[in-house]
């Protein structure tokens, strides 16, 4: 019985490791090696853009933090477009999006910023453009060495946000609508019977996509709680009437919108699959 489950123990473990090396060989190939060698390109060139940006008005200095989360973001979207996957694939790839494909745009990034900064005429440029903003930059003003730490650690934090949150929005809604199975296996939506339990599986994770994105629009746009609806709606349509869009108000009212059908969309989905359990328990 122990050699047994000891055989078991090791064959799982050497599954595991292949699958892994399987998935980090394809971070680095085909289109994901074109996408991490681009965001690697973006982020630097968002690194010397910074150098002379002391306002930080410019948007390109932004990619040293968002490259990253380009790539990582692109790497949890791609399981989404596979002819074939399945969950054990996707928890893989969430893994390895999330805490691996944003330290390979990072860890680059920050090398190349350490190198750069080794020259003096990069020191003299930050320096230049500080002394000309009356000693003001908006990157650099901690510092050369925290600027070093903090942008490979932004970058990778940043990252593995963007990565959980196209998982949550992007990949599991589209998987639910293509391979359903894919998400239903090993959940209690497994009990739901006949046709609905693929539809059940789209109420559910389409309503929790919907949900999230409607949260993310709510908190950045502009607005307040649920009861002003009504009265910014109204306001904004007034508005559109007369030429004048407002996007923050705009995505606070779509916000709102998702959020109210992703919350419906799921409380449908989760009654369906509490009606099959008390179905199943009956038996």
């Amino acid at each position: 019985m122990n050699d047994g489950s000891g055989a078991d123990s090791r064959s799982a473990a050497a599954h595991d490791e292949t699958a892994l090396r399987s998935d980090l060989r394809r971070l680095l190939s085909g289109v994901n090696l074109a996408v991490l060698l681009l965001s690697i390109a973006a982020a630097t060139w968002g690194v010397f853009d910074s150098v002379t940006d002391a306002d930080g008005d410019r948007f390109w200095g932004n990619l040293a933090i968002a490259g990253p989360g380009v790539y990582a973001g692109w790497c949890m979207f791609e399981p989404a477009l596979r002819r074939s996957t399945g969950v054990g694939l996707v928890i893989l790839r969430l893994l390895s999006a999330c805490l691996i494909a944003p330290a390979l745009v990072a860890v680059p990034v920050g090398v190349i910023l350490a190198i750069a900064v080794i020259f003096p005429g990069m020191r003299e440029a930050i320096a230049s453009s500080q002394a000309d903003n009356g000693g003001f930059h908006y990157y650099w003003s901690e510092g050369i060495v925290s600027q070093l730490l903090l942008v490979p650690l932004a970058g990778w934090m940043v990252g593995a946000c963007v990565a959980l949150g196209v998982c949550l929005i992007v990949t599991l809604p589209i998987l639910s609508l293509r391979a359903p199975d894919v998400v239903i296996s090993g959940s209690h939506i497994e009990k739901v019977e006949g046709a609905k339990r693929d539809t059940t599986a789209a109420f559910v994770f389409c309503g929790l996509g919907a949900t999230i994105l409607g949260i993310v629009l709510w908190v950045f746009g502009d607005g307040g709680s649920i009861l002003e609806f009504p009265r910014d709606l109204g306001r904004f349509l007034d508005g559109i009437s007369h030429g004048v869009v407002d996007g923050q108000e705009a995505a606070w009212l779509f916000g709102v919108l998702l959020v109210v059908a992703g919350v419906l969309a799921m409380g449908w989905g989760c009654t369906r699959v509490l009606s099959a359990r008390s179905t199943a328990s009956r038996r």
